[in-house]
């Protein structure tokens, strides 16, 4: 059994719910927008956002820092690296064409609604992303015996208003985010920023998330051990020093 004196985890989708938050989010606007069937009209309103958040022109940065076109509607960009300056400059303008087209995708031309959209889907991401069944007591129950820190990608003040709604940020000594450092995961050098914080070699840590690429592969490139959260998705590889759990609920079975 191989023992380790540091965990690193993960945020989204990891900790907390993202993505399915980030979806009920967008159901939210279509309800308020009274549209007729909000099951499929706010996939027609998310797929546009994301095609004008990839025409933009900050979309390979924000890819190499893990910042989605979602987070880009509802982020303030304050508190982050000054390589982040040109996208926080842009993001108004990116959140009026990336509504207009996502009401032009549900055939609604009223310029006014563009306001009433961004407001409620700011609404519902402010109040949403619940800790993930079991988070809460494996983070505390992994503390009791490891070094714990937290890497994830994203903007500066969401993931922080994330993981304060959380009650664990006490139990993490070492917090980095990408917004706020400029290197994102799988960038070796994010992990290593973490590892230098917690004063550990790479091969006493391990590295929990539910990224296959970001989480697994950065961390196994960097020599460390990796638990990969699978959510009921096939394992893309064998890997060796790789755990696989279907649930964070798991870890602690997983460490033991």
């Amino acid at each position: 059994m191989v023992t380790f004196s540091a965990v690193i985890f993960d945020l989204d989708d990891t900790l907390v719910e993202e993505e399915q938050t980030a979806r009920r989010s967008f159901r939210e606007v279509a309800e308020r927008l009274q549209l007729q069937d909000p099951s499929q009209s706010w996939k027609l309103m998310r797929d546009a956002v994301r095609t004008t958040w990839h025409g933009g022109p900050h979309h390979d940065l924000c890819l190499s820092l893990g910042i989605a076109s979602w987070e880009g509607l509802w982020a303030t960009f304050e508190g982050n690296h000054p390589v982040l300056d040109g996208v926080k400059a842009w993001i108004p303008s990116y959140r009026r064409e990336a509504w207009r087209g996502a009401l032009a995708a549900v055939e609604l031309t009223d310029p006014e609604l563009i306001a009433v959209a961004q407001e409620t889907y700011v609404s519902a991401q402010s109040r949403g992303h619940p800790l993930l069944g079991g988070a809460d007591q494996s983070v505390r129950h992994v503390s009791t015996r490891c070094r714990l820190a937290l890497l994830t990608n994203g903007p500066s003040d969401i993931q922080r208003h994330k993981l304060s709604g959380t009650g664990l940020e006490p139990h993490f000594e070492c917090l980095a985010i990408s917004g706020e450092t400029g290197v994102g995961k799988p960038t070796p050098a994010a992990f290593a920023r973490v590892l230098s914080c917690l004063g550990v070699e790479p091969q006493d840590a391990v590295m929990i998330g539910d990224s296959w690429e970001r989480d697994v592969r950065g961390a196994v490139t960097l020599g460390m051990s990796a638990v990969w959260i699978a959510s009921g998705r096939p394992v893309p590889e064998r890997i060796e020093r790789v755990n696989v759990i279907d649930a964070i609920a798991d870890l602690s079975d997983a460490l033991d």
